[in-house]
């Protein structure tokens, strides 16, 4: 692997997340790797070393979210701000040659999630951005997915234990979130809803998002660790979409899709592993 030669770095501070959850502003780090040709890879958050409780703790999740296990990340590392959009997704077909997937023929797709996706596409897109740029990417693990999604809080949502949502202020886009009327069958352009305690956007509706963990009823472990290539079992996703209910936005969510599956509603993001 090359050492990377440079990157793009910003501190913002987090402080629309930090009132929306009574959580502290933090400073947030972002990363943005070169691409050759002058773009830019896709816009990414450090999220800080720290312990979580991963799984359902309100008695209102999936048997197969409990027990709540303590997990600790001894190192940080970078994940998307926003979901992979159609615009990231273009610098990898164009390089690569390859047909755009379908984007529903919604407009402005561009700055919307790119949907139509397998679990193996997905992997591939990270193995792209690791050669062109000489960092890590890859899918985050379940665990590490939801320790960023769930943003420092452990509530029901990111954001707290009700919805409490109404359409001048939605908290993200799902089918029950107040979403704008213009949205109500398709997705949003990222980056529209409020961002979590560690600066990410639509951990919570949008689209599902691929995780690298192979799918258990309940947890054993394997929530820490990435499947391999050609394991054919199911694969995690998680956050819901936005065709979702709310109840399918809680952190803790997991549901499972078959690593070659594709469809409108399911995207991803990716991990950076830090040096």
């Amino acid at each position: 692997m090359q050492v990377l030669k440079a990157r793009c770095v910003t501190v913002s501070m987090a402080i629309a997340a930090g009132l929306l959850v009574n959580l502290p502003a933090v400073a947030i780090e972002t990363i943005s790797d070169p691409l050759p040709g002058g773009a830019q890879g896709p816009e990414m958050v450090v999220i800080p070393a720290g312990e979580f409780r991963m799984g359902d703790a309100s008695g209102r999740g999936n048997d197969n979210e409990r027990p709540q296990r303590s997990i600790a990340f001894d190192q940080p590392f970078a994940i998307g701000r926003y979901e992979v959009t159609f615009a990231d997704w273009q610098k990898y077909a164009d390089a690569n040659q390859l047909p755009m997937p379908d984007n529903e023929g919604w407009g402005l797709s561009a700055q919307r999630p790119v949907i139509h996706v397998s679990w193996r596409d997905a992997h591939a897109y990270t193995q792209w951005l690791s050669r062109e740029t000489g960092a890590r990417y890859r899918l985050p693990t379940e665990a590490e997915w939801e320790y960023a999604a769930r943003g420092g809080s452990q509530s029901y949502y990111w954001w707290g234990e009700q919805l409490d949502s109404s359409e001048q202020a939605p908290r993200a886009h799902c089918r029950g979130c107040a979403s704008s009327r213009l949205l109500r069958n398709k997705t949003a352009a990222v980056g529209q809803f409020p961002a979590n305690g560690f600066g990410l956007h639509d951990t919570a509706g949008n689209v599902w998002e691929w995780t690298a963990s192979n799918f258990t009823q309940r947890f054993d472990g394997s929530e820490t660790q990435s499947a391999g290539l050609l394991d054919n079992s199911p694969r995690v996703v998680r956050g819901g979409a936005w065709n979702s209910g709310p109840v399918y936005l809680r952190s803790s969510m997991r549901d499972l899709k078959q690593p070659h599956h594709r469809d409108y509603a399911l995207g991803f993001r990716v991990l950076r592993e830090l040096p």
